[in-house]
């Protein structure tokens, strides 16, 4: 064999290495890439969810601080009765 043919083998060897590699490298970016949106939509799920549950725990805790005036504003009015 000629050198020019060594060369061509050498050539055709390392862009096959080199395919192979970039191949393994592009699944593994699409793999990441599902799994980033798949991750995105969880935590978009969650945010919407945390907001109802917030305005939930705001809401009750508007009410109980109402409640706890009114026993207050009933606790205040007997004791100036008493006095």
């Amino acid at each position: 064999m000629e050198l020019h043919n060594y060369i061509f083998l050498g050539v055709g060897v390392a862009l096959s290495v080199l395919g192979f590699f970039l191949k393994k490298e592009a699944r593994k970016s699409m793999e990441n890439d599902k799994r980033i949106s798949m991750l995105e939509m969880l935590m978009a799920k969650n945010d919407v969810r945390d907001c109802e549950r917030w305005k939930v725990a705001d809401k009750q805790l508007e009410d109980r601080r109402e409640d706890v005036k009114e026993i207050f504003s009933k606790l205040d009015g007997r004791g100036r009765e008493r006095r």
